[in-house]
């Protein structure tokens, strides 16, 4: 009997040797697990924040790059409003002069008329003699607007502009007519459109 419970009693420890074995082994594969586990997530985390911080740079790229195209295009609207803005003073005291002389030369006109003979008897008098397209247009544009009812208004370059415009003539003959460059009657004609539209 005593051969049996020390057989037994041997059995018993082999099977516990063995759980214990078992228990060993199973607690070194969940540690294991548990190491792969924490590394993949330490990886994960390293890529997602490095992602973040790319994602971050190229948004505060985007945002420079956004706010210097915004402050281009207010520097591009204030050259063109200076531009403007010089482009008209310039010829508004172009014309300026000019006013003066053609106030000057139409007051002659007049003067001579009532002088010599009566207005319709010197105004076909004026075109006749006078070969010249300037002195004819100038007339014909005094005319005009002695018939509207503006004596006393010397017309402005532009309106000049205009009114040879409506009688047909092109850019050069304009220019040419009023002495001055065919630019800026072109320049003149379309900034009238422009303002028209």
């Amino acid at each position: 009997m005593t051969a049996f419970l020390l057989a037994l009693s041997l059995l018993l420890n082999i099977i516990a040797l063995l759980a214990f074995t078992l228990l060993f082994l199973r607690q070194n594969k969940l540690m294991e697990t548990e190491k792969k586990q924490e590394k993949m997530f330490n990886e994960m985390e390293e890529v997602i924040s490095t992602y973040l911080v790319q994602m971050k740079e190229e948004n505060d790229d985007f945002i420079n790059r956004v706010s210097q195209l915004k402050i281009n295009a207010l520097r591009l609207k204030d050259e063109s409003k200076e531009k403007l803005a010089k482009t008209q003073e310039n010829m508004e005291e172009s014309e300026k002069p000019n006013r003066l002389a053609k106030a000057s030369a139409y007051q002659a006109v007049r003067a001579y008329k009532k002088n010599t003979q009566p207005d319709s008897q010197a105004d076909e008098k004026m075109e006749s003699d006078s070969g010249s397209v300037n002195e004819a247009s100038a007339l014909k544009v005094e005319k005009q607007r002695e018939s509207e009812g503006q004596k006393h208004h010397a017309p402005s370059l532009l309106d000049n502009v205009l009114l040879l415009r409506k009688q047909g003539l092109t850019e050069d003959e304009i220019a040419k007519t009023l002495g001055k460059g065919r630019t800026e009657v072109a320049l003149m004609l379309k900034f009238r459109q422009n303002q028209q539209e």
